[in-house]
């Protein structure tokens, strides 16, 4: 769906709830608990709809239990934020087109949608990457600057990511332990066995030969491509430096939020055009 259609779509208020109730991202029926779950119907008072049993009058928000209960700004306007969210533009963009003369709206925003994102990918089956004939890119990176207080060190996370070349799959784990036990579970868990994995010669990598994987290494230091197979590692690197540089723009550093991020990248991956809608269909809040 492109934001023109979306804008007519959600023009008013009534056409924006119009606009959930039909699609499915909030409930289109509601029952009363206290009346025998007697069928409640919508009702508008003072601009607003909610549920309302016919019987005892009680009131229900048509948003209860969501992201977008309890808001103080147009619905319509909200909508738009997540729309240019999933499309990954920056905070000072999405204002612009969301027509929203709040930064702190859309920060605050973009940090309950990351959070959302991390459930939903929390609760989906991960299916591992590659695959006999595919390859697989794996490198790690650290993302948080380690912080020093009263002399103890603060341990920040290394990602380990993977991405399959050939589909642009993607894998992503935060671990606090960099060693070749912790790589191989890592691999073991998010590649299919009889990948060909393409990584550096850092010693943590030896033996994945023997997990079953077709193991190719470029030495770094003397090479960026290897001069005899061709192996290099520029695609997840360049994935590196892509997410490095969103979360500079979104002033991230602490691992909490390096993990939401991550499910963010990866939520936004593997939907591509449809991220906007997977997360206005998983707009209730998780436990």
């Amino acid at each position: 769906m492109n934001h023109r259609k979306l804008a007519l779509l959600t023009q008013t208020y009534d056409k924006t709830v119009e606009f959930l109730l039909n699609n499915n991202y909030i409930a289109n029926s509601k029952f009363c608990l206290e009346c025998d779950n007697k069928e409640m119907k919508i009702v508008k008072n003072d601009s607003v709809k909610s549920w309302q049993c016919s019987r005892c009058t009680k009131k229900i928000s048509l948003l209860q239990n969501t992201i977008l209960s309890n808001c103080n700004k147009p619905l319509n306007e909200i909508i738009d934020i997540i729309y240019f969210w999933s499309l990954d533009l920056t905070q000072n963009k999405t204002m612009i087109e969301a027509n929203t003369c709040s930064i702190d709206t859309v920060n605050k925003w973009y940090k309950k949608l990351s959070i959302q994102a991390y459930h939903i990918m929390k609760s989906i089956k991960r299916n591992k990457i590659g695959g006999i004939g595919h390859v697989v890119e794996v490198d790690e990176s650290k993302f948080s600057k380690r912080k020093y207080n009263v002399g103890r060190q603060v341990r920040s996370p290394w990602i380990i990511g993977g991405v399959d070349i050939m589909t642009s799959d993607v894998f992503f784990v935060e671990v606090f332990f960099r060693n070749q036990e912790t790589i191989q579970n890592v691999l073991l868990e998010n590649v299919e066995v009889g990948t060909t994995i393409i990584t550096d010669c850092w010693t943590g990598y030896i033996s994945l030969n023997e997990l079953g994987f077709l193991h190719l290494t470029v030495n770094h230091s003397e090479n960026f491509i290897d001069p005899l197979t061709g192996a290099n590692t520029q695609a997840i690197e360049n994935r590196w430096s892509v997410y490095k540089r969103k979360m500079r723009s979104r002033f991230i550093n602490s691992s909490s939020d390096i993990s939401l991020m991550f499910s963010e990248f990866m939520l936004k991956t593997r939907f591509k055009n449809d991220s906007f809608g997977v997360l206005m269909s998983n707009l209730t809040k998780f436990d």
